[in-house]
């Protein structure tokens, strides 16, 4: 996709949530990054998959990279046991 480039934003919201009442609030920050429609097709096929993440800082510039993994992988190798009716 070389020549592809599209300019986006990074996203950061501050997440609260009260507890006890109101007496207390929990904060926590999430950051996204929308993903622009053009690329929608090329993204389809990972949809509702678990994805690996690796994200390094070069350049000044960032490089993230997301891999398919598998969720379960111990459920591939296992054999059925006869059942016994006790």
């Amino acid at each position: 996709m070389v020549g592809n480039y599209v300019t986006v934003k990074l996203y950061r919201r501050l997440g609260k949530k009260r507890y006890l009442k109101g007496k207390y609030t929990y904060e926590h920050e999430r950051i996204s990054l929308p993903i622009p429609s053009r690329f929608h097709d090329v993204i389809r096929s990972f949809l509702n998959q678990r994805l690996k993440i690796e994200i390094v800082s070069r350049g000044g510039g960032l490089i993230i990279t997301l891999d398919p993994t598998k969720t379960f992988p111990h459920a591939e190798s296992t054999t059925a046991k006869p059942r016994t009716n006790q």
